[in-house]
């Protein structure tokens, strides 16, 4: 059994997020029971001039005018962690692979070090785990000379890095190192898991996404208000949650959807490229909107409101290493799912969703899914998300930790 522990969260999401994400949903998890700090990804000189006047930023200027860690306190309806923003870091992305490069780096990562120390000093920190979800360049793990080292030092890797130009610069190779010297790698996906295996030569465990089970299952209360941007959709919803852009997105199935539903709105709630939809004249089609994201407290009453869920993906390379976050959140809500076949893990739930390998398979499955009376299938879906809550996951991960600890783990 582990002792008690505090948990020391660092990754590419920002913690004060409102979008539905991996390490915020385990963060929030996580401090029902133990006590989290969550470092936000440091801010370099570079991001200023865009974010000086967000009010989000405001309370964050202070770490950059005295030389000391900014705590705030984020709280929901049950949960509550820390907020820890550390000082102003360099920008470094445009430079090339090399001695300039990792040089100024380990200032970056003695600025994040140096934070995580003063917490350790200001809350009497004595265990914590430590976690890195997806930020390879930065502390992809506590290196084995800091003074008060981790229970463990867990890198989890969300995506194919070297599928997002921009992250893919410098994150492929980093991603590699931390890999290779965390204490626990874990993987979102079975591909990812493969891959990093084969390349690491070290077992990569899986800890798949899950989903906050009690927010989505706020969608089967059928009391729950329409949303102000739904008002004027009359027809029934078929809808998306999620980022949409061109990696992922299949267009032209997008495009057939409104083409073969014209009596229903075809809805995307989410952040989304507006190039993309330009690019591919999405935004001239009548019955198909794009919504804007939405924080996820209020995605249930969007679910609530729509008759089918879908997670129209490509099938390549960048999506057979995704385990889609959104997915359980829709077996959460109880409402049909028809998603693409582009990952094993995705189709290890075909008994809950509806799976297409075509187009015509994917028209096929909406038509079945609008079709069927949703509390036939309802028991199972719950089911199936329950067994995929972030509790589950982070039990799944005690269990890999206590095995560390334990000496039986590779």
């Amino acid at each position: 059994m582990l002792p008690s522990y505090d948990l020391f969260m660092f990754g590419i999401t920002r913690p004060d997020s409102t979008l539905s994400s991996v390490s915020i949903g385990m963060a929030k998890e996580w401090s029902k029971t133990n006590r989290v700090f969550y470092f936000d990804r440091p801010y370099s000189f570079k991001d200023l001039p865009e974010v000086w006047n967000l009010p989000s930023f405001s309370e964050r200027k202070k770490s950059f005018l005295k030389p000391t860690n900014v705590y705030k306190e984020l709280k929901g309806k049950d949960y509550s962690f820390i907020q820890v923003t550390p000082r102003l870091s360099l920008p470094l992305n445009f430079l090339p692979e090399g001695k300039l490069y990792h040089f100024l780096n380990r200032y970056n990562n003695f600025l994040v070090l140096e934070s995580m120390k003063e917490v350790i000093r200001d809350f009497q920190v004595k265990d914590y785990l430590y976690f890195n979800s997806f930020l390879p360049v930065q502390v992809p793990f506590i290196p084995k000379d800091f003074p008060i080292p981790p229970l463990a030092s867990v890198y989890q890797s969300n995506d194919e890095m070297s599928e997002e130009p921009y992250i893919a610069r410098h994150g492929v190779a980093a991603e590699a190192v931390a890999i290779k010297n965390c204490d626990i790698p874990i993987g979102t996906s079975t591909r990812l898991c493969e891959r990093h295996a084969a390349a690491s030569g070290r077992k990569v465990h899986l800890v798949a996404n899950g989903a906050d089970f009690s927010t989505f299952e706020r969608a089967l209360f059928k009391d729950l208000h329409k949303p102000e941007a739904m008002m004027g959709f009359d027809k029934p919803v078929i809808i998306y949650t999620g980022h949409y852009s061109d990696l992922r997105l299949d267009h032209d199935l997008v495009i057939r959807i409104t083409k073969e539903f014209p009596q229903h709105e075809l809805v995307f709630v989410g952040t989304y490229v507006k190039e993309d939809v330009e690019r591919f004249g999405l935004n001239q089609i009548p019955n198909l909107h794009f919504l804007g994201s939405q924080p996820i407290e209020a995605l249930p009453a969007y679910l609530c409101h729509s008759k089918v869920a879908i997670i129209p993906y490509k099938c390549n390379n960048l999506t057979s290493g995704i385990y889609p976050l959104k997915v359980n959140e829709f077996l959460a809500a109880g409402i049909p799912c028809i998603s693409s076949n582009f990952s094993k893990d995705i189709a290890a739930f075909s008994e809950v969703i509806y799976l297409a390998d075509t187009h015509e398979a994917f028209i096929e499955g909406i038509k079945k899914g609008l079709a069927e009376d949703p509390s036939v299938k309802l028991e199972r879906r719950l089911a199936c998300a329950q067994s995929n809550s972030w509790r589950k996951r982070i039990e799944e991960l005690e269990a890999l930790v206590e095995l560390k600890l334990a000496g039986k783990l590779d």
